[in-house]
């Protein structure tokens, strides 16, 4: 990821923790979801003749690799209801590529 933007110069990285925000919507994201699929499983008959370990490893992987895949979606959201919340306006003369 860039440290700022090219187009405009808005840092990425304003502050240390600054993406706390964005940690704590994936994790909530991450767990509405798996929650909703692992309800919808009880529902669905049992198709496996896996040990319960083996279903709890593959939840356990599959949680993993979900919030990994949303981390990129999650601190871009936060980092846009951060700029809603304090629209950055930039220096013309900063501009690249102008």
């Amino acid at each position: 990821m860039h440290r700022q933007c090219p187009l405009c110069g808005l840092s990425y990285y304003p502050e240390s923790g600054f993406y706390l925000g964005g940690m704590i919507i994936n994790y909530i994201v991450t767990v509405w979801i798996i929650i909703a699929l692992y309800l919808l499983s009880l529902l669905l008959p049992d198709l496996t003749t896996w040990s319960i370990n083996a279903k709890i490893l593959l939840w356990m992987a599959f949680t993993v690799v979900l919030s990994l895949s949303l981390w990129r979606h999650t601190r871009s959201l936060w980092l846009a209801l951060n700029y809603w919340v304090e629209p950055y306006e930039s220096d013309p003369s900063a501009r690249r590529g102008y």
